[in-house]
C-alpha cells in the first residue's frame, strides 16, 4: 500500500512538472507570436483587428512547427516537407484575413523566410531584416 501511495505521489509530481514545462513552452510561443505579429504589422500596415487574427494564426503556426521539429527532428527531408506545408497553409489563412495590398506586402517580406526552409534551421515566420 505504501508503494502504491508513493507511486501516486511521484506520478502526480511528474504530471505537475510536465504541465509546468508545457506552460512555459506555450508562454514562449505566445510571446514569439506577439513579437512576430508586431514586426509583421509594421511591414504590412496591420490594423488592430487584423493584428489579433494574425497573432492567433501565427501562434497556431508556431505550435505546428514546434510539433514538426519534435516529431521529425531525425528526418530532415520529411521535416522540411511538413514545414513547407505549414507555410503554405499559413499563407492561405493570412490571405483570408489581410487586404490584397497587405497580403502582397506579406508575400514580398516572406521570401527570405521561405528560402530559409532549405537551410538546417526551421523558418518560423518572416524575420527581422537589418534596418527595420
Amino acid at each position: 500500500m505504501k508503494k502504491l501511495f508513493s507511486l501516486l505521489i511521484v506520478g502526480g509530481c511528474s504530471l505537475l512538472s510536465f504541465s509546468a514545462l508545457a506552460q512555459q513552452g506555450t508562454d514562449k510561443l505566445r510571446s514569439e507570436a506577439m513579437e512576430v505579429t508586431r514586426h509583421l504589422a509594421s511591414h504590412i500596415a496591420l490594423d488592430d483587428a487584423r493584428s489579433v487574427q494574425v497573432r492567433r494564426l501565427t501562434y497556431d503556426r508556431l505550435v505546428q512547427e514546434s510539433q514538426i521539429n519534435t516529431m521529425y527532428g531525425d528526418d530532415p527531408a520529411m521535416r522540411q516537407n511538413k514545414l513547407r506545408v505549414v507555410e503554405q497553409e499559413y499563407a492561405e489563412k493570412l490571405k483570408t484575413v489581410l487586404t490584397e495590398a497587405q497580403y502582397q506586402r506579406y508575400l514580398a517580406s516572406a521570401v527570405p523566410a521561405q528560402s530559409s526552409l532549405s537551410s538546417s534551421k526551421p523558418a518560423a515566420v518572416p524575420t527581422k531584416t537589418a534596418g527595420h
